[in-house]
């Protein structure tokens, strides 16, 4: 199995959060298990509300796995924390970590540890000298596998405990309430959710490392005024329909397989992306609430963000007052972890829709995801 979790979202487009090592005689201990100083990266492109920077005080959430049981009764297989992942995760349990948050301080990633195998309020590796007295094994060869996810209080996470068997299954959920009733949505509570995996990581590689990959999808919306003469004023913008809430990754699953990641819960709502009044004068461009959501998007479903999503319109050109509204263009597959603007082309009165990945290219093959509104 790879040594980096390679989601079912990959994008031509990806943003990854990485943990650098520190080069202290604190962070380079080989006795206790530390999380490198959090640094993010961003592929050019690629950035929308999500983070630029990793937030100072953010916690995340760490599951963590070397040991597994046996396989008919819970009694530790101590001879197989060598073999990888892929061939122990069936009997695996959470014993290294179990929903162990971890801050960083904007200095380092620091966190508080008290269970089996503590030192120093840290997680030790295992080692030797702390094995039951009849194995003889190197444990310089175990093999640890981490799963984190980001922020911790957005997530769920099972096993229900560290002595339960099974790989973990996080799920992450929006801040809206599920159900069938009708709200404004205050886009600024949405959290930019991330996970990461560090498949068999060996005590000698060092400090843990972690790639973050976001999980939902930046959507904004930018109007172009191709007209030579005429301003267009925009009074609305606005995006309705029933959404994804929750979203959930079971790691006993292949990546490859159906049932890998699936979104359950719906909530119901109208995100109002603008109301007011933005003159964009001849000529010009403009982003419009100077923002994007934050969705969840089932791509291997096809359900993407929702059922019955519609994107509203109002605006005036030379005086009059119009309203337009449309689905999703059937070509517009939104994948995680990628910032995307529909572009509201507009010459005359009309306009013609099309979504863009954020580094200058058309989505969809130079871009056969037009829809024109008349």
């Amino acid at each position: 199995m790879k040594n980096k979790i390679l989601l079912w979202i990959v994008t031509t487009a990806l943003c990854y959060l990485s943990c650098e090592k520190e080069e202290s005689d604190l962070t380079l201990s080989n006795d206790y298990i530390r999380f490198s100083v959090a640094k993010l990266t961003v592929e050019p492109g690629t950035r929308s509300t999500f983070h630029n920077t990793f937030p100072t005080n953010g916690t995340f959430g760490v599951m963590g796995y070397c040991v597994p049981f046996m396989r008919e009764y819970d009694k530790w297989d101590w001879a197989s924390g060598i073999i990888g992942w892929g061939n122990k995760k069936v009997n695996a349990h959470p014993d290294v970590f179990y929903k162990q948050e971890v801050t960083y301080d904007g200095n380092s990633c620091n966190y508080s540890y008290s269970g089996d195998y503590s030192a120093e309020n840290l997680r030790k590796w295992y080692s030797a000298e702390e094995l039951p007295d009849d194995i003889d094994v190197n444990t310089d060869n175990f093999r640890y596998s981490f799963f984190a996810y980001y922020p911790v209080d957005a997530f769920s996470a099972s096993p229900t405990d560290k002595n339960t068997k099974g790989a973990p299954i996080l799920t992450f959920a929006m801040p809206f309430e599920a159900g069938d009733h009708t709200e404004i949505l205050d886009d600024s509570k949405t959290p930019d959710a991330m996970l990461a995996v560090e498949y068999n990581h060996l005590r000698t590689s060092g400090n843990v490392e972690f790639n973050f990959n976001h999980m939902l999808v930046g959507l904004g919306f930018q109007v172009n005024n191709y007209n030579e003469n005429t301003e267009i004023t925009i009074n609305s913008v606005s995006l309705s329909g029933t959404f994804h809430r929750t979203m959930t990754v079971d790691f006993n699953k292949e990546t490859n397989e159906p049932d890998f990641y699936s979104c359950k819960e719906t909530y119901q709502g109208t995100y109002e992306i603008f109301n007011g009044t933005e003159n964009v004068d001849p000529g010009s461009s403009s982003l419009i609430g100077n923002k994007h959501l934050l969705l969840l998007s089932d791509a291997a479903g096809r359900t993407y963000f929702g059922s019955n999503v519609t994107l509203k319109i109002d605006y005036t050109y030379e005086g009059k007052e119009k309203s337009y509204t449309t689905g999703r263009p059937g070509e517009f597959m939104p994948r995680a972890g990628t910032k995307y603007t529909a572009q509201l082309n507009f010459i005359g009165d009309s306009f013609v829709l099309n979504f863009v990945v954020d580094n200058g290219e058309f989505w969809e093959n130079g871009g056969d995801s037009d829809l024109t509104i008349q």
